[in-house]
Order: structure tokens, then C-alpha cells, then sequence
């Protein structure tokens, strides 16, 4: 077993030898040996995409090649494999800009940018692959950098799907954006009881307003049944809680008054929504910051069924938390260089996790429960069905360990 830090708590590595490397020679050195040894390799960061346990092989542990370094003039971030969303927004905040990422600023830039990255402002900046500008690997024979112009082909798997198996990435080059007129925050609802069936008005009010949005304006909600537990703050214990969150990228102007019918049309108990510095992104969707035990999945869909909607907000049971993000504008759009990214012909992707494990439920009740969630949306499911970026956990049948 290894001390290896992971946000996600439900599954362990127990692997043969373990190598917590600095930088790219160490990861050569490593590949290497598990070639001579014979044995399988787990590469891990921060451990948010976990799925399988390393078990009996080498484990890379990237964490400590956490380096970020921001070129202002070509408004690039040459991240390391180690490095998280937080430390790259930290990086070119000072600069004016801001990086094309996720939710949660802890994640790891080398996995999230490997599965696409569904980024804050999706809508106006497209997919944060899109924005990769070069991959450093290494192999056990040595090191390469990858950019469009060097391996085209290859380029484009890196940017979407990951790398082919033997390599591992080491660090990327990623542009960045302007963050002047960036505006985000929060709108919050209390829909009950979370052991009785809330009322949908609020989730249908924000589908609605969603469906008719220009590309400046990404917006998501969760629906999350907070259980009756003390370290809760006492006003969400065993409430049903709705929060839709919101980013423009227009300005304070013209996002309040693209705003102003959702304001309107709910008695929302907060709003956050407000000019936005990037290092206070963490307040747009507020996820938990500690780790946890949690599996789940999802479903790209080209609109979103009134069936579905309800059934999010009426079920109860053990613990799901369903999210949905809008999708479209640019993340739409074919990329200027080609790469790998699923979800472009997707309005939405939906989403649904739960915890598992021995302080919550059995894994296949909770794989249960994600299921019937997802399956009343899956009648609008597009072609490519599911993006990997929402995979969390053992996959179905699979026990953690």
C-alpha cells in the first residue's frame, strides 16, 4: 500500500514499487525498470479520475513535478504532469489571464486536459483541449515533445483521449485566456425536505432559460440531497438543495441582463453571481474541497426530457448528486487543430455520482441509483453517448480495493 495522496478515497493502489519522481528523467528511469521487471504501470496525480487501483505493478507518483512557469506575451503555461488547475490559475492571475479550467481547482491539468476538460466557460472557450498547444513525454527510451506540427496524428489523441500506453506525460504547454469582463457565481435554491420529492419549478426555470443562451454565457446545476449529518452547515442538513451555476465572459452588463429572466423567474434563497477574479472560481459551483469515496457517470444528450428533470428532483434514497452542464457555442464547433474531444454534438452532458463504501452504501446500491437517475435521460442520449471525464470510480461489477 502507498500514501500516495487521492481525492478519491474509495480505491487504494497496492503496488509492487512505487516511484515519486521530479521530473522527466526520473519517469524514463522508471519506465525502464518496469520494462526490465516486467511490470505493469499506474500513473498517478491527484487521483480525482481514479478508476482502477494499481495492483502488484509500478506506480508513478507525477505529484511532485508540480511546476508552473507563464509566458504572458504568448499567454502560454507550461504546466508539470504534477501540477493542478489551482496552481496554473495562481500562476497567471497576476498576468491578467486565466486558464480554460474546470470546476474544481484541485484537479490535475495533465488528466483533465487528457479527457478534454469540460472547462468553466465551455460555451465561449470550447473544449480545453482545443487550447493545448504541446505534450512533453516520456517513454523508456528517452523524452519527446508533441505538437501539431511535429505528429499531427498523434497530437490529436493526446488531446481528448491520452497517450498511447508506454508513454506518460511529463507536461503541456496550454494557452491562456483574458480574464477582464469575466463574471461568475452562484444561484442557490432550498427545494425541500431531502428525503421527500422536491418541487421541480426551479430545475425546469433554469432548462428553459439555458436552452436559449448566446456562447458568452456557460451555466450547470446540481441537485444535491445534503444528508442530516453535523458537520453540515445546519441550514443544508437534510435539505434538497439546487444551485446553478453561472460564467459570462461578456461583462457584468450583459451577463445580469441575460440573468435577469432566471433571477426573475425563481425566489432564490443566494446569488454570487458577480464580476469574477479566476483565483475565486471555486465559488461558481462550490464542490466539496475534501476527499471522498464517490463513483458515477453520465450521459451526453441533445436536450433535456421534462420526465428526466422531475425525476432528479423527486427521487429519494440513499444519496445522488446530479449535475448538468450546457454544453454547445463553441465547445460545439470543430476545433482550428484537430484532436479527440467527445461531447460536440451534445446540448448537455448529465451527470450523476454517489458515495459508496463502508460510511455510505454498497457499491452496486449506489451504482444502482446513479443508473436509475441517468436512465431518464438516456432517450435523448446523442451518438457518442457519454463523455470520460464524468467516469468516477470502480466501474459496475468492478469491487474497489
Amino acid at each position: 500500500m502507498t500514501s500516495t495522496r487521492s481525492f478519491q478515497t474509495g480505491i487504494t493502489h497496492r503496488p509492487s514499487a512505487v516511484a515519486a519522481v521530479t521530473g522527466a528523467d526520473d519517469v524514463v528511469a522508471a519506465l525502464a525498470r518496469a520494462g526490465r521487471d516486467g511490470l505493469a504501470v499506474t500513473v498517478h496525480a491527484t487521483g480525482h479520475g481514479l478508476r482502477r487501483p494499481c495492483d502488484g505493478g509500478l506506480l508513478i507518483d507525477t505529484a511532485p513535478m508540480a511546476e508552473v512557469t507563464v509566458d504572458p506575451v504568448a499567454r502560454t503555461a507550461r504546466a508539470g504532469a504534477g501540477a493542478t488547475w489551482g496552481d496554473v490559475v495562481a500562476a497567471a492571475a497576476p498576468h491578467g489571464l486565466r486558464p480554460p479550467h474546470g470546476s474544481a481547482p484541485s484537479v490535475g491539468v495533465v488528466g483533465y486536459l487528457s479527457g478534454g476538460g469540460l472547462g468553466l466557460a465551455v460555451r465561449a472557450d470550447g473544449w480545453a483541449a482545443d487550447h493545448v498547444h504541446a505534450v512533453e513525454l516520456a517513454r523508456a527510451g528517452g523524452t519527446v515533445r508533441v505538437s501539431a506540427a511535429s505528429d499531427p496524428r498523434y497530437f490529436a489523441r493526446l488531446r481528448g483521449t491520452g497517450p498511447d500506453d508506454g508513454d506518460v506525460v511529463t507536461a503541456v504547454v496550454v494557452g491562456l485566456l483574458g480574464s477582464d469582463g469575466l463574471v461568475g457565481g452562484g444561484l442557490v435554491r432550498v427545494l425541500g425536505d431531502a428525503d421527500a420529492p422536491g418541487d421541480p419549478a426551479a430545475l425546469h426555470a433554469w432548462a428553459d432559460w439555458s436552452s436559449a443562451l448566446p456562447d458568452d454565457v456557460t451555466s450547470g446545476v446540481s441537485v444535491v440531497p445534503y444528508p442530516d449529518l453535523p458537520f453540515l452547515p445546519a441550514h443544508l442538513r437534510g435539505r434538497r438543495v439546487l444551485r446553478v451555476g453561472v460564467v459570462g465572459t461578456g461583462g457584468p452588463g450583459r451577463t445580469d441582463a441575460l440573468l435577469a429572466p432566471l433571477r426573475a423567474a425563481v425566489a432564490w434563497d443566494d446569488d454570487t453571481v458577480a464580476p469574477l477574479d479566476p483565483r475565486a472560481s471555486a465559488r461558481v459551483y462550490a464542490e466539496p474541497e475534501f476527499p471522498h469515496a464517490y463513483l458515477g457517470d453520465d450521459v451526453l444528450v441533445d436536450g433535456l426530457d421534462r420526465d428526466g428533470l422531475d425525476r432528479v428532483v423527486s427521487r429519494t434514497g440513499p444519496m445522488v448528486v446530479t449535475g448538468i452542464r450546457h454544453l454547445g457555442g463553441r465547445a460545439g464547433r470543430a476545433p482550428a487543430v484537430a484532436d479527440t474531444v467527445r461531447g460536440r454534438d451534445a446540448a448537455y452532458c448529465v451527470n450523476v455520482l454517489a458515495p459508496f463504501g463502508d460510511d455510505a452504501v454498497p457499491t452496486q446500491v449506489a451504482w444502482r441509483e446513479v443508473d436509475h437517475v441517468l436512465d431518464g435521460f438516456a432517450a435523448r442520449a446523442t451518438r457518442e453517448w457519454s463523455h470520460p471525464a464524468f467516469r468516477f470510480g470502480p466501474p459496475r461489477g468492478v469491487p474497489a480495493s
